[in-house]
């Protein structure tokens, strides 16, 4: 720890590189001397100390709230999963507008990990982000806080997107929304050109295989589709329902 600070940029990267080694056996009582270079001029220095206070369970949100303004995009990156272990989610809020998609998605998976329906309306915020892969988080996420009426809405028109990721996104967030709203929408997308997206529409339909239209879907996925995998969850879903 005490080289992290030292002048030599190679000496800092290989004290870098071997903490880093070392995360997960860490102890606790490393905290304050890890603070001490919360500050450094070096980017690689500063994510780590983010990262390293997270895995030691000794962060606080003095020590990652401040790391959301970081000009550099990996101690952004390591702020928000440092907010996300300790639950922050209104100070999490703020990297919604964050420049880097790499920080927009982990902000869209710490969220969804954290599974609670009051980070809904910045997951409605990055389901209408620019870039698909954080629509496509985001929409993921949706699924863990039951897709509210909001989200479901949004899921609906994504499973249009002429991303796949997004759409697979979409067909996964509906699996959690409430039946009136996803059946509708799944069945219409069971055919979906791209087979991780009719993998992820399958999946969905099966918490409502005891439908008589979704099954009759699962019956045509389980016989036609072309996908290995497409066919083996519908027959999944349908065994279950016999059973």
């Amino acid at each position: 720890v005490e080289r992290l600070g030292d002048g030599d940029a190679a000496v800092r990267a290989a004290a870098v590189t071997a903490l880093r080694e070392l995360a997960d056996v860490l102890p606790g009582d490393l905290a304050e001397p890890l603070r001490a270079h919360a500050g450094s001029p070096d980017a690689g220095v500063r994510a780590l100390v983010v990262e390293l206070l997270r895995v030691i369970g000794a962060g606080r949100e003095a020590d990652f709230v401040p790391a959301l303004t970081d000009p550099d995009d990996a101690v952004r990156v390591a702020a928000v999963r440092g907010l996300v272990r300790l639950g922050a989610g209104a100070a999490l809020a703020a990297a919604r507008t964050d420049p880097s998609r790499e920080v927009r998605v982990q902000l869209a998976r710490g969220l969804g990990s954290l599974a609670s329906p009051e980070h809904a309306s910045v997951l409605l915020d990055l389901a209408g982000d620019a870039d698909p892969l954080v629509r496509a988080a985001a929409l993921t996420a949706a699924a863990a806080i039951g897709c509210p009426a909001p989200l479901a809405a949004a899921a609906g028109q994504a499973l249009r997107d002429p991303a796949w990721q997004v759409r697979e996104g979409a067909a996964v967030a509906l699996g959690g929304a409430d039946e009136s709203v996803a059946v509708g929408h799944l069945l219409a997308a069971v055919a979906d050109p791209n087979l991780d997206v009719r993998r992820a529409v399958v999946r969905s339909l099966s918490t409502w295989a005891d439908r008589a239209d979704v099954a009759a879907a699962l019956r045509a996925a389980a016989d036609q589709d072309p996908d290995a995998d497409v066919r083996a969850y519908a027959r999944r879903a349908l065994a279950a329902r016999d059973f």
